[in-house]
């Protein structure tokens, strides 16, 4: 099934039925078949954004087309996941798309707060996209197994369509569905993470700390064209979600959880200690703590043996201190003085756990 331009007709024609004043669309070229942006330019400046005229012909072409919205203007997109954990009727009513899967949706509300709604990712159920984020538009198609969809949706796999034709009604925080508000308050009662101990390495110094984005790249798959995005690591988030990863400055970002990572933070996801929520950064308009990373010898340790195991480090590499001292913690119940070493039996005691059972 090809795109359908008349999806997007009723869309438009919905959005924009009463839009707050001196409101335009940020619509954006997406590819074909798919819901990366087409990179002719990048897709937040002035210059992507395309007149309704102009989305027209990109979907009658068979290109797809994003919505986006960001800090300056009112829109925002809550993206249901999966009605089966938020049910459609938790979504206050407004102008909704289903998505391709016919198991989701795109909600869109105009929000006048003082402090818009900010972007909040949630574990699975879906994601608030309101600063420099956006959803694929109705009318758009990305191929989709029907076997994967409910019998009387299958004439629809694939398909973004127009689920409630009405014009976006105003929303504020409290009036999101409880998923997207419990995320948010989770993440702002994370405690501010603790110093990391500082001690003097015991022997040669690892060669974790030297490992790179790029590095991680060349061996788990992707690019470093910042151009482009990939599929996601399984180990971030078990989904058939296209691409929602891409590298810029030296930093990978998962695009479904608005979260950056460093190569240790990287390492900690794909070691399976942390989540892709716990471990990354959140971009600068996105709910979220800072990173759990930051202060967890638990992570230094877990990075290090997933790197250790898969190639990254040689045989020979001696364990970090910080790693050290996660083992005697966790085996031995030994905490170290803080600015102090092990006393030299735990320390002889958690190399000879760590040898043994890692």
């Amino acid at each position: 099934m090809p795109t359908d331009i008349r999806e997007f007709v009723k869309f438009h024609r919905c959005l924009m039925a009463d839009p707050p004043p001196g409101y335009q669309p940020h619509y954006i070229r997406l590819e074909m078949n798919g819901k990366n942006p087409v990179y002719k330019v990048k897709w937040k400046t002035p210059e992507a954004r395309l007149t309704y005229n102009q989305a027209l012909e990109w979907l009658a072409g068979g290109g797809n087309v994003g919505i986006a919205a960001n800090p300056e203007d009112p829109l925002v997109n809550v993206d249901v996941d999966n009605l089966d954990t938020t049910r459609k009727e938790d979504v206050k009513p407004t102008l909704m798309d289903r998505s391709r899967s016919r198991v989701g949706l795109h909600a869109f509300y105009w929000c006048f707060d003082p402090i818009k709604i900010p972007n909040i990712p949630t574990k699975g159920h879906g994601e608030v996209r309101s600063c420099w984020e956006f959803v694929v538009a109705a009318g758009s198609y990305v191929p989709t197994d029907p076997n994967d969809v409910a019998e009387n949706q299958r004439q629809y796999a694939g398909l973004y369509t127009v689920e409630e034709e009405r014009p976006p009604e105003i929303i504020t925080f409290e009036e999101l569905p409880k998923v997207f508000i419990d995320a948010y308050n989770e993440a702002r009662s994370r405690p501010p993470p603790t110093a990391p101990t500082t001690t003097k390495p015991t022997g040669k110094h690892s060669a974790l700390f030297d490992i790179t984005v790029e590095d991680i790249i060349a061996h788990e798959g992707g690019t470093t064209d910042t151009s482009k995005r990939w599929p996601i690591y399984s180990a971030f988030h078990d989904s058939k979600t296209g691409a929602n990863m891409s590298y810029s400055g030296k930093l990978l970002t998962c695009w479904r959880d608005f979260r950056t990572f460093n190569a240790l933070q990287t390492l900690t996801v794909l070691s399976g200690f942390m989540g892709c929520l716990d471990a990354g950064s959140p971009h600068k308009r996105s709910a979220g703590g800072a990173s759990r990373v930051t202060g967890d010898d638990g992570a230094i340790f877990h990075a290090w043996l997933y790197a250790k195991t898969h190639g990254y480090l040689p045989q020979s590499d001696p364990i970090p201190v910080r790693a050290l001292h996660y083992i005697a913690k966790k085996h031995l119940g030994s905490t170290a003085k803080k600015g102090e070493p092990l006393p030299r039996r735990i320390y002889l005691e958690a190399l000879r756990i760590v040898e043994a059972k890692y």
